[in-house]
């Protein structure tokens, strides 16, 4: 190497020894937590211009422009792009690959592979230069690793369950190319494999599909589309197709693999999927743009009559519903319609488009005023559909599920929601379907239901017979729930009603009931000093 070369190659790998001292240090006594974590460092970006230079161990941002870390006067002066692709480039590729290979750092400071990046700003203008070095022992290493792995915690015969932190890193190596060719029913299959290992709890199906979907969507838009389209913004799902793409330069393997990903990140983010599958019509997937269309085929898509005309997308998780006639026929046939495809496999986790004149909505707070909602509560005003409307709910209500009628957060609610809860102010005969849909809810991811004791009293008053409901109505409320503003428990029919269902509850239930109603054992001790001497000797042994 020339000692004019040698003038700018030691100041790079000097500020990349600096960087690189400073992460052995951290990393250096590092302690995996999951067996698929084979290292951490797979990036090294290095700029260099007139007044120095910066070395970054982790991709750059669009907007990042910082100054060099390490100041050298006339850097790049005279410099030529020639110079850094002939000269260069070999010897920083021949000291980073030593450096790469050595014994040096800790057996977690890199991953089995090193991406280098190196821009040089000259004249102003910024040009990139970049390779790539593969650790192939380690690589080999981390692919043994990955099919035990598959073996023995996603083989269906056994009881074992992967870990949370096992996520993350499962799920981006099934997608890594230097690991695995594209291979979309291969990775499908291992997905639905991992799906059904994660069914112990909603927590940890929540955690798998957040890493799962995020995943994907890295892959879809950093890998796929950044091939085939150009982004309109620097975030959000906004794309254009390159104007010299044509369908026949995408592999059917990467179209496949696009697909699925539409499909399994759309189970958590519709818009998502609509998007992707927006994307992959244009790059000219046949496929793509008859679901979009017609859905997968596989229900009835589409039902119409001189007073309603429904249509259903499955893949796409829609139901659209126009009204023309605002008469009980009329949401008799849409909700029929609706039972039909359910039974047929439409998701119950859909939004509603609705082309209705009609607004109506149920006394609930907390309860978005959706198209949903407002559907269910126009079809609410005719009692002879109240038996279709329980046969609805019955066919929908389903524990660790949400409707997609709004963003998921605090107005979220279980299918079947709007029409259980409206059932539920209507009579009494529907009393065991809303303490059913109560011992379902999910009431630590879902809040909805917090108000509606206080609606079902306004509607109902507390007697004998609707205080059963109305406890189960409260003890499935989120953690965040209040304290109701009234107790109502003022006559011995009311006391003992009460007493009936608190001695059927572990102690934990109890307090929550006592705090719900009167909030807090305290609080019903001071009551029960003004309340007549029955009721009292009925409440106080719930008194710690």
């Amino acid at each position: 190497m020339s000692s004019e070369i040698q003038t700018y190659i030691d100041p790079i790998f000097e500020a990349i020894d600096q960087v690189y001292a400073s992460e052995q240090k951290r990393i250096a006594e590092f302690q995996t937590k999951s067996v698929l974590h084979e290292g951490i460092h797979e990036y090294l970006n290095v700029m260099c211009n007139m007044n120095g230079l910066r070395v970054d161990t982790y991709e750059l941002f669009d907007w990042d422009s910082r100054r060099p870390d390490i100041e050298i006067p006339g850097f790049t002066e005279g410099v030529t792009l020639q110079q850094v692709e002939h000269e260069w480039m070999p010897e920083i590729k021949r000291r980073l690959e030593a450096l790469f290979n050595s014994d040096k750092f800790s057996p977690m400071f890199f991953r089995y592979r090193l991406e280098f990046h190196l821009e040089v700003v000259l004249e102003r203008k910024s040009s990139y230069f970049t390779f790539l070095l593969l650790n192939e022992h380690k690589r080999e290493l981390l692919l043994a690793t990955i099919q035990r792995f598959v073996e023995q915690k996603l083989n269906p015969a056994s009881k074992a369950v992967p870990k949370e932190k096992d996520d993350f890193f499962f799920v981006r190596h099934l997608l890594d190319p230097h690991l695995y060719p594209v291979d979309a029913d291969r990775i499908g299959e291992l997905l639905d494999r991992m799906d059904a290992k994660v069914k112990i709890s909603r927590n940890r199906q929540e955690a798998w599909r957040h890493q799962l979907s995020s995943g994907l969507k890295c892959w879809a838009e950093e890998v796929f589309l950044a091939k085939y389209a150009d982004r309109e913004r620097s975030y959000g799902l906004d794309f254009i197709v390159k104007p010299d793409v044509r369908p026949s330069d995408i592999p059917a393997s990467a179209m496949e693999m696009f697909l699925l990903t539409a499909m399994r990140v759309g189970s958590t983010n519709a818009d998502a999927r609509q998007k992707y599958l927006e994307m992959a019509s244009q790059l000219g997937s046949e496929q793509a743009a008859y679901w979009l269309k017609n859905g997968s085929g596989s229900i009835p898509a589409l039902y119409t009559s001189e007073r309603v005309t429904c249509r259903a997308n499955d893949i796409l998780q829609t139901l659209e519903v126009q009204i023309r006639s605002e008469e009980e026929e009329s949401y008799r046939e849409a909700v029929q319609y609706l039972c039909d495809i359910l039974r047929k496999g439409f998701t119950k986790e859909y939004r509603m488009k609705l082309k209705s004149k009609v607004k109506n909505v149920l006394p609930v707070p907390k309860l978005a005023k959706s198209a949903l909602h407002r559907f269910f509560a126009n079809a609410l005003e005719y009692p002879a559909l109240y038996p279709l409307l329980a046969e609805y709910a019955e066919l929908v209500m389903e524990e660790f599920a949400w409707y997609n009628d709004v963003e998921p957060g605090e107005k979220s609610a279980m299918p079947g929601t709007y029409a259980v809860m409206g059932l539920g102010l209507k009579g009494t005969d529907y009393f065991p379907l809303v303490i059913r849909y109560m011992k379902l809810v999910d009431s630590e991811h879902q809040s909805v239901q917090d108000g509606y004791a206080a609606v079902f009293v306004d509607t109902h008053g507390l007697t004998p017979h609707s205080i059963p409901v109305w406890t189960a109505i409260i003890l499935a409320g989120n953690e965040s729930a209040k304290p109701l503003k009234s107790a109502g428990i003022e006559n011995v029919e009311q006391a003992q009603a009460l007493v009936d269902e608190l001695v059927k509850l572990e102690d934990y239930e109890r307090e929550v009931l006592i705090y719900r109603i009167w909030g807090g054992a305290k609080k019903l001790k001071n009551s029960l000093k003004q309340a007549v001497p029955e009721v009292k000797e009925l409440l106080e042994p719930f008194i710690p």
